[in-house]
């Protein structure tokens, strides 16, 4: 059976400098890994958790998830370093991942990322001095019928133009 989790907040530097000690986000993470124990093929469920937890994958939080379900933390590191969702360093508030494959470009990507860049002041891989946010042009977001695409942490926006996508990154850096 798959564990239905309530929706992960957006990691942010804020999760990182949180009031809650590091080891009491580790045990938060062991009992939210509880459930998932049973399950085969749950490291990706379980790093989505870390990240929330802590805003990025730490290295501790590697550890915990490989003892808690039994994988080399090889394994686990593996994971996180193939798929482009999770960090191994702490991010911005806000990351804005833009589509930039084929269908989405012909549909304007590219005049998206760049309206998103002079107003946000970043190029790609970047984040804003502040912190709240971060710009990734990045493949394919399942989201081709939705063209333009983008995500806002895990947040679906498209079809969006560049004056939509601007209005995102006002929103984001609470300068609408």
């Amino acid at each position: 059976s798959t564990i239905e989790f309530p929706a992960l907040a957006t990691p942010t530097l804020a999760m990182i400098d949180s009031p809650a000690p590091a080891s009491d986000r580790l045990q938060t993470l062991r009992t939210r890994l509880a459930p998932l124990k049973e399950d085969p093929g749950s490291v990706m469920e379980a790093l989505y958790v870390a990240q929330e937890l802590f805003g990025y994958v730490s290295p501790e939080s590697i550890e915990v998830i490989a003892e808690e379900l039994g994988y080399p933390e090889a394994h686990v590191f593996g994971v996180v370093t193939f798929y482009t969702m999770f960090y191994t360093e702490p991010q911005a508030g806000s990351i804005v991942r833009v589509c930039r494959d084929l269908s989405c470009h012909i549909a304007g990507a590219p005049g998206i990322a760049a309206a998103i860049e002079a107003r946000a002041g970043i190029r790609n891989g970047q984040s804003t001095a502040d912190g709240k946010l971060k710009l990734e042009l990045v493949s394919c977001l399942g989201q081709c019928d939705r063209q333009p695409a983008l995500l806002v942490g895990l947040d679906v926006h498209g079809p969006i133009d560049e004056a939509g996508a601007v209005r995102l990154v006002d929103q984001i850096l609470g300068t609408e």
